[in-house]
């Protein structure tokens, strides 16, 4: 009788390691898994402007100035609020030499939020309409 009780002490202990090696490690890595696709989830929805900038400076390095006009508007009136939205507009019109587009882009962008980078392109695109209101002028 002695023996089949030392015999059943190992059926919990065996239990519990076969738990430890085989159902837990599964458990964790589905765990993890949902982890994972929520962070996926939440970088998805809240990285949609880091997403508008890439596609916006991929259709510039093709030269589809047209495309990256629509993508900058379109996240211009997705988030009316967001700085970098105008930024990146601003950095559009730059691209594509409206210069006026660009400095009312910028201006709104230094309003919502006044980063030393859009002040500075801000200084730099209203000395460039500066220097061709000159030029047209003396031009005339």
């Amino acid at each position: 009788m002695s023996q089949w009780s030392s015999y059943l002490c190992f059926i919990p202990l065996a239990l519990f390691a076969v738990y430890i090696i085989f159902l837990r490690p599964q458990a964790t890595r589905s765990r993890f898994e949902r982890e994972v696709e929520a962070n996926q989830r939440a970088q998805q929805q809240s990285s949609d402007s880091g997403d508008v900038w890439a596609a916006v400076q991929a259709a510039l390095d093709r030269g589809d100035n047209q495309k990256a006009l629509r993508l900058a508007k379109d996240s211009v009136a997705r988030q009316p609020g967001y700085h970098y939205a105008h930024a990146t507009l601003g950095s559009v019109y730059i691209a594509i030499n409206d210069f006026t587009n660009a400095e009312t882009a910028y201006a709104r962008a230094v309003e919502l939020y006044p980063v030393e980078d859009h002040e500075k392109a801000l200084v730099a695109i209203r000395k460039r309409l500066a220097r061709d209101r000159g030029n047209k002028a003396q031009g005339k």
